[in-house]
């Protein structure tokens, strides 16, 4: 059960933060049932194994390890008097994380669409569930606009983005990440100008810094110059209490899989946004600064 998970995770079976998070709060709830033991403290030194283990396929991911924390906090607010006791109140925390994470993305939804206006020319990167349900609920109500998504070498899931946003009737033009930068800037001609660009976010750092999927960074800075505002479409559940995270770097072979032989080459997976290149955070309560972010996260969950 863990390994398998472990290996859907680290392959991208299993990807995007939100996914990530759900699928081992599941588990974890699930392999906790499996735990044959009578002794409490060895009941939770195996939770903790397995979740250490869990977290391990991806680094960058604090929605999964604020949901892994969530458990344990409640697990020890609760003194369990035994394992069964122990054991639902793992089930009750794992399902109440999920519908605070439901309840929260509703929220981002509902405050992201207010930002799409009619005409706008909207740009985003990779593939986000978030951005996806703003730019599909700002269609159902009837708005008129554009988006451009990159294609998000090396394993192009922005393609994933582009046929969900064409099933939902958006009018979608991908783009390779490389012509990102230029699209933005006016020099690619007025009609190609960005009006706004919406990202979506594997974490949200302490000072209000961005980590998101490589190219984000570019994406940003060129933002900045070119006054194209950039918001980043996150539930606070993605906080992480310090202002850097470690940046995973992928396979090689995802990039040249027949290499020459004495050829380096670094994949990182993710790049961050320092919070100077973000107009503001679609979150719970609405858009919020990067600097105001820790005052937010501390009014709507306490144990982050």
């Amino acid at each position: 059960m863990l390994k398998q998970t472990f290996q859907d995770i680290k392959s991208l079976k299993i990807q995007g933060a939100t996914d990530v998070a759900i699928e081992i709060i599941k588990v974890l709830a699930d392999y906790s049932d499996t735990i044959k033991t009578k002794e409490l403290s060895v009941m939770k030194k195996k939770l903790k194994i397995g979740a250490d283990f869990l977290l391990s396929a991806r680094p960058t991911e604090p929605m999964a390890q604020n949901g892994v924390k969530f458990i344990f906090s409640q697990l020890n607010k609760s003194r369990p008097k035994s394992v069964i006791h122990a054991k639902d109140c793992i089930q009750k925390a794992s399902n109440d994380f999920l519908m605070a994470m439901l309840d929260a993305g509703d929220l981002v939804i509902n405050h992201g669409e207010k930002l799409v206006k009619n005409n706008d020319d909207i740009l985003t990167h990779c593939h986000s569930w978030l951005v996806e349900q703003i730019l599909i609920k700002a269609k159902e109500n009837k708005k008129k606009f554009k988006v451009y998504n990159t294609e998000t070498r090396p394993l192009f899931q922005g393609r994933m983005t582009s046929k969900i946003l064409l099933k939902a009737n958006i009018p979608t033009t991908m783009i390779g990440d490389s012509s990102a930068g230029f699209l933005i800037s006016h020099y690619s001609g007025r009609n190609l100008m960005m009006d706004k660009i919406i990202l979506g976010a594997d974490a949200i750092l302490s000072d209000g810094s961005v980590i998101n999927k490589i190219g984000s960074f570019s994406i940003g800075v060129v933002g900045k110059e070119e006054k194209v505002p950039l918001y980043i479409a996150s539930t606070l559940l993605k906080f992480h209490s310090k202002s850097w995270i470690k940046i995973e770097k992928r396979s090689p072979k995802e990039l040249w899989k027949n290499a020459p032989k004495g050829l380096k080459i670094i994949n990182f997976a993710f790049d961050l946004i320092p919070a100077k290149y973000i107009a503001g955070i679609i979150c719970e309560e609405g858009i919020v600064r990067p600097r105001d972010i820790k005052m937010a996260v501390k009014r709507n969950y306490d144990f982050l």
